[in-house]
């Protein structure tokens, strides 16, 4: 069997490439890393066990000043000593960069194998628009989600080995829906259709304070007709400490939920408030509208009148945007998507060739 490694480093990473790893064990001999980019007990822990899937054969121990230094080198060391014939990364994190930087440099003659490749926001002062350049440029393939992307990446001159597969996401959520996962409503005294699933946690949101006071705002215009269930991520909550902000009795603060448990939230709002990726995704999937508090999204694919809208939360008109994008909620007109349901499939049947 040939000797593959596949390095996660996000929560939302360990979700899209649970489907893919589990597929990809029963053909190779794979050795799963954990870099430790997120680490918090509610964010990581448990989604293994919430996923069902194996825990990592190495998880990669850091500290928050000298990240990804220690990740290259943790990495660096972990290849030299396996020397496999490829390495897989997926997205857009420094886990992504700090892995296909140390292979492009140190390991050339192993395989870069770049999973969720060609997303373009336009944005870029996002890192993570550099993050995907830099990584789909020194990649050897390219696993993209659908044509748009592949042709993101052939207009930044590289049109060699890319591969339309679909996005794994769609599995991993048909995954959580088949099993019998709790109704989580009656712990926040919520009915369905009748709250808003909210999440905030890019930096270019939390840390810019006219950006992030904009989205309180938002956040409490829209409490005062609906509850809002805001699963806060360790920066926002430090931040909303630090400026000792108040918010309404109708925005209901819980700690980062398990995988299976954000779905059923998800399933069950009227629509979602996120500057999540994976949750701009997994609504299109459950048929459920997200209102995006950016001004640029890498998926842009979703974006439609009936479908997700970006909210530029700076602007004058940002309310009149909300009551409008309400507005299209209660039209209950949905913009239909064609999904991938057998990209883990795709992605090792293209591997078993190329390695």
């Amino acid at each position: 069997m040939k000797k593959i490694v596949t390095i996660l480093g996000t929560r939302p990473e360990i979700i899209k490439m649970s489907p893919i790893v589990e597929d990809l064990d029963r053909f190779f001999k794979q050795y799963l890393i954990f870099s430790g980019q997120h680490y918090d007990t509610n964010l990581v822990d448990n989604i293994f066990k919430d996923l069902e899937l194996r825990k990592p054969d190495y998880w990669i121990k850091v500290t928050k000043k000298l990240k990804f230094i220690e990740i290259q080198l943790k990495i660096y060391e972990i290849l030299k000593k396996l020397k496999p014939s490829a390495v897989i990364y997926h997205g857009d994190t420094l886990t992504t960069l700090a892995c296909s930087l140390i292979c492009r440099f140190f390991f050339p003659q192993i395989k870069r194998i770049h999973i969720e490749g060609g997303y373009r926001s336009g944005d870029k002062n996002q890192p993570e628009e550099i993050i995907r350049f830099i990584s789909d440029h020194i990649s050897d393939l390219n696993f993209v989600s659908r044509d748009i992307e592949k042709k993101n990446i052939i207009k930044e001159y590289r049109s060699n080995d890319i591969y339309i597969v679909g996005n794994s996401i769609n599995e991993a959520v048909l995954r959580i829906l088949k099993k019998n996962i709790n109704n989580f409503l009656s712990l926040y005294k919520i009915k369905k259709n009748n709250y808003i699933y909210c999440t905030i946690h890019r930096q270019e949101n939390v840390d810019d304070e006219e950006r992030f006071f904009n989205i309180l705002k938002i956040l409490k215009y829209i409490s005062h007709s609906y509850k809002v269930i805001f699963a806060i991520h360790p920066r926002t909550k430090k931040k909303i400490k630090e400026k000792k902000i108040k918010l309404t009795k109708n925005i209901i603060l819980i700690k980062p939920v398990s995988y299976s448990h954000s779905i059923n939230l998800i399933l069950n709002s009227y629509f979602c408030f996120s500057d999540s990726g994976g949750i701009q995704e997994e609504c299109v999937i459950l048929k459920k509208k997200c209102l995006v508090p950016s001004d640029y999204t890498p998926h842009n694919y979703y974006i439609d009148a009936n479908s997700n809208w970006l909210l530029k939360v700076n602007s004058k008109n940002k309310i009149n945007v909300v009551n409008r994008f309400i507005e299209s909620i209660r039209r209950k007109r949905f913009k239909k998507y064609t999904h991938v349901k057998k990209t883990s499939f795709l992605i090792r049947k293209e591997l078993s060739k190329n390695l």
